[in-house]
């Protein structure tokens, strides 16, 4: 058995197991085992001779561990937030779709069966993540995830097309060029997030690296969708970093930037220039063409024709189709399936998201900048606002990309959006032990400014304590 596979199992046994006392851990094994998905890499044929689905084992220990010990909010956080609500409603709309319509059919049940895992998923995520230090792990297991992605892509293991690594890199979500480089492409502004956080020049030099195989992996796949995603990325990024950091975050954007056109292949800018000849590009005018064909579906199914029923439905809608085909964007796909309802349902998502976002960091800049923490034994700084910045930008990249590809039913956004609802009540675990001013006790976020200590009319209980434990006890440990 190759040490691959050995470290694997170690790292896969001990955390299912760990996950039955701590449910956190299991969280993080998931989010890892989901950029690995072992059982289709070189190393994986332990993992497929045991028939083992790693994703859905870690998701049982999880389940087993919370019903024996079930975390608590301490008084603050909610289970069920605007965006979780509004991904659940989309969800049910999506199964029920199967009802009407074109019917059900073997996609719609995977997507179904798929999307039905994710929710369960996000609600446990939401669940277990409520401290700082639970958000930066999470966001550590995505990066050590997306640092193996970029070792496979820097040993050539995926399949190399016509000079573009094609697929064969991560798991299901990353089956094609496309979906790894949205994929990564969103994982972006987390680094730049984490690096502003970091405070040894070790840990920065790890984000370096992360980073560096991250745009080396995007221009490996020559994927044009990725410019846009960028750019996305960068504009949301600008304009909205943290107070006090503006001029550094300019400033390291310019480098990155740099930086990342010094990766860049003669190959890539080849097949960048051809977006301006879409007109001629057999890939963008066969897009056109099925874009029409999901607005025509929409107008003659409102309510949509069924989930996953595009890909056979649209042979009917354009000429001379003979195989199936996806809608390849996000938003065309979503609107030919789920229908018009659908449609309002994801546009509410994304709205409640991205207005929690910069809710939140408006809060957090009227705070201290950064809580202090402790992470595996290890002094650290948590910095809400620079996480709302991050997460915001890899969720614009994620949506900018999706114009252009099918990202809808996409793990890796749904991940995203949960850790929205988390950072929400990471924020309300911290503002509890802050106070805030009378004034500052509206908007949508209200019932989190009113679980500060010495707010008038909480109806929140506070864990005993000092008003501010933050300023008395520098450094908190990870929750028991």
């Amino acid at each position: 058995m190759p040490l691959t596979a050995v470290a694997f199992w170690l790292l896969y046994v001990s955390g299912t197991a760990a996950a039955v006392a701590a449910p956190l851990i299991g969280v993080l094994l998931y989010v890892l085992v989901y950029h690995m998905n072992p059982g289709t890499q070189w190393w994986g044929e332990s993992v497929r001779a045991a028939g083992l689905r790693p994703a859905l084992t870690v998701t049982i220990a999880i389940v087993i561990g919370l019903a024996i010990r079930f975390p608590r909010f301490d008084g603050v956080g909610r289970q069920f937030s605007a965006p979780l609500v509004w991904g659940l409603l989309l969800t049910l709309y999506g199964l029920v779709s199967m009802s009407w319509g074109y019917g059900v059919n073997p996609r719609g049940i995977f997507v179904g069966t798929k999307v039905l895992k994710v929710m369960i998923f996000l609600m446990i995520l939401v669940r277990c993540v409520r401290r700082p230090e639970h958000y930066q792990l999470v966001i550590i297991a995505w990066l050590a995830g997306v640092l193996y992605l970029g070792y496979q892509a820097l040993g050539r293991v995926g399949v190399q097309e016509q000079g573009r690594l094609a697929y064969g890199v991560g798991g299901p979500d990353f089956a094609e060029s496309s979906g790894l480089a949205v994929h990564l492409v969103a994982t972006l502004p987390l680094i730049g997030a984490m690096f502003f956080m970091a405070r040894r020049w070790w840990s920065r030099s790890l984000l370096l690296i992360v980073g560096a195989l991250a745009v080396n992996t995007i221009v490996l796949t020559r994927t044009r969708n990725a410019i846009v995603g960028i750019a996305a990325v960068t504009l949301v990024t600008a304009p909205l970093l943290p107070r006090g950091h503006r001029l550094k975050g300019w400033f390291a954007i310019m480098i990155g930037a740099v930086l990342a056109f010094q990766l860049c292949d003669p190959g890539w800018w080849r097949r960048m220039t051809t977006i301006s000849a879409y007109r001629e590009d057999a890939s963008a005018v066969r897009r056109l063409a099925y874009w029409r064909a999901a607005f025509e579906m929409s107008m003659d199914h409102p309510f949509g024709i069924g989930l996953g029923n595009f890909h056979e439905v649209v042979k009917e809608y354009v000429p001379g189709l003979k195989f199936r085909r996806s809608a390849h964007s996000t938003y065309f796909q979503c609107l030919a399936d789920l229908g018009w309802p659908g449609f309002f349902l994801l546009a509410a998502m994304i709205g409640s998201v991205l207005g929690r976002l910069n809710r939140i960091q408006r809060l957090a800049e009227q705070h201290q900048p950064f809580v202090q923490m402790r992470i595996l034994g290890r002094n650290g700084r948590f910095h809400i606002a620079w996480h709302a910045v991050g997460l915001r930008a890899a969720l614009c990249g994620y949506l900018a990309c999706g114009i252009f590809t099918t990202r809808l039913w996409a793990e890796g956004f749904w991940i995203l959006v949960g850790l929205v609802c988390a950072l929400e009540n990471v924020t309300a675990y911290v503002l509890s032990r802050q106070r805030l001013p009378a004034e500052q006790r509206h908007g949508p976020l209200a019932w989190l400014e009113a679980s500060a200590p010495g707010s008038s009319g909480s109806s929140l209980p506070l864990p005993a304590g000092p008003a501010d434990p933050w300023a008395e006890r520098p450094h908190v440990g990870p929750a028991p």
